[in-house]
């Protein structure tokens, strides 16, 4: 793979704090055997409750409680059934796929989820959703009878299960009512998921309550009478609130993990992100300099990935030079120290391109997660070896994406979930232009060989 794209990478873990009992706080226990209350604490409000136009990862809560998938991701990492109980690839070459449904399925409104209200669901997805760069492949999606779907791509597409997975939420089936009114979807759920979001005791922004679904086919997945989302901005106030039993649950960060047990709370954590800088515009169309390959080295050899690992995210981070992660398809054991520590040689490779004194940089960053600590500590690094770089940094995933597709910043700091490489490919080498490659730079090499795997 092309790993010139990257300047540094730093995989992390996003770590989640439960309340240590099953009892106190808002979770107690009711006499059908249900909880009464789950209480979770999210960083931010949701972009949109449309499973089309919500952002994968931060609002995967907020949409998964009302729609359920046609198929499901588990711990393991595995495809497994949802909705469909069938599915797979016809042929060869991996452009078309099909699954078979659950007979008797509805909507959380009563009406029959069948083969025709899928593909609708879908079709609309891959037109709207925001991450269209993972559906451009996909050409048609068809009923063929009550319960059979099947999907077309003009290309190859080996990640059709994943985008049928709560994780990706392509594959989150929305009702033909909800498809009628798009801008309802916004602040209303129209799903056939464990859980249907209560409009009533909702505050869009603030906090969005969730009841059961009295159509749901596996009731043994509904364990509570009420889920509440709670959003709170102040990281402490959020785990000042599960540590008090006011809220169950939150995802918490790396500094707060010794308060969190010392607490009695109970952490798990998973490697899912990975954070770094992309040196984005290759060819050099707005940041000369970046065009030569030799300084895009020299911007790797200077960052000290062991370093920042250990300033952000302590122990619970991984320092790395790849763009994945351990246990995914596209991780490379060799390529985690591509580019050691080495101010010294990055100096002699800027020198080399003309640049003994440096240059200046424009970048862009994102406000939460620790990116913008990653960025900051690489932009220090940077000073070393005379590169400085002027950040701006953004509060929202809305706003980073404006900016990062705007051309306007040669370099981004970014935080990316876990992915196959096929999704990677799409979103970072492929000669289409996305969040992570603004400016759709490629190698015709790469490109030929990602079309050949992709089809395999």
């Amino acid at each position: 793979m092309n790993r010139r794209s990257l300047t540094t990478g730093l995989a992390a873990l996003t770590v989640l704090a439960v309340a240590a009992t099953a009892c106190g706080g808002s979770s107690t226990g009711g006499s059908n055997g249900k909880g009464e209350t789950l209480t979770v604490v999210s960083a931010g409000a949701p972009a949109s409750l449309d499973p089309a136009k919500a952002n994968v990862g931060s609002d995967n809560w907020f949409v998964n409680l009302a729609y359920d998938t046609v198929l499901r991701q588990g711990p393991n990492g595995r495809t497994g059934p949802g909705l469909a109980t069938k599915w797979g690839y016809i042929g060869t070459g991996n452009t078309d796929f099909a699954f078979t449904l659950r007979s008797g399925l509805k909507f959380a409104d009563g009406t029959p989820l069948d083969a025709r209200a899928v593909a609708a669901s879908i079709n609309y997805s891959r037109r709207n959703g925001l991450n269209v760069s993972w559906t451009s492949a996909i050409k048609s999606v068809t009923a063929g009878g009550p319960l059979r779907v099947r999907i077309h791509c003009s290309s190859p597409h080996p990640n059709l299960p994943q985008l049928m997975t709560q994780v990706l939420m392509v594959g989150s089936v929305i009702s033909p009512k909800g498809l009628a009114s798009p801008a309802a979807m916004g602040t209303h759920s129209f799903g056939a998921g464990p859980y249907v979001l209560d409009a009533a005791h909702t505050a869009t922004g603030d906090h969005y309550t969730y009841t059961p679904n009295p159509h749901y086919w596996d009731k043994k997945k509904i364990h509570w009478k009420k889920v509440v989302i709670k959003v709170v901005a102040n990281p402490n106030s959020a785990l000042q609130a599960v540590r008090t039993g006011q809220a169950d649950a939150m995802a918490i960060t790396a500094n707060q993990v010794d308060t969190a047990e010392s607490a009695g709370l109970k952490v798990t954590g998973a490697p899912n992100v990975f954070m770094g800088v992309n040196l984005a515009d290759r060819r050099g169309t707005i940041a000369e300099p970046l065009k030569d390959v030799r300084v895009r080295q020299a911007l790797n050899y200077a960052v000290d990935r062991a370093a920042i690992t250990k300033a952000v995210v302590q122990k619970y981070g991984h320092p790395t030079s790849q763009i994945s992660l351990p246990g995914l398809d596209g991780f490379a054991a060799d390529y985690d120290n591509r580019y050691p520590y080495d101010p010294a040689k990055a100096r002699k490779l800027l020198a080399a391109a003309g640049y003994p004194h440096g240059f200046k940089l424009k970048m862009e960053t994102q406000g939460f997660f620790g990116i913008d600590l990653v960025t900051q500590a690489v932009v220090q690094q940077w000073k070393q070896i005379g590169v400085t770089a002027d950040v701006t940094t953004d509060t929202s995933v809305g706003q980073w994406l404006a900016a990062a597709t705007s051309k306007k910043y040669p370099a981004l700091g970014f935080g990316y979930g876990g992915a196959t490489s096929y999704a990677l490919s799409l979103d970072w080498m492929l000669p289409h232009a996305t969040a992570f490659n603004p400016f759709a730079t490629s190698d015709p090499k790469l490109t030929r060989m990602l079309a050949a795997a992709a089809a395999a």
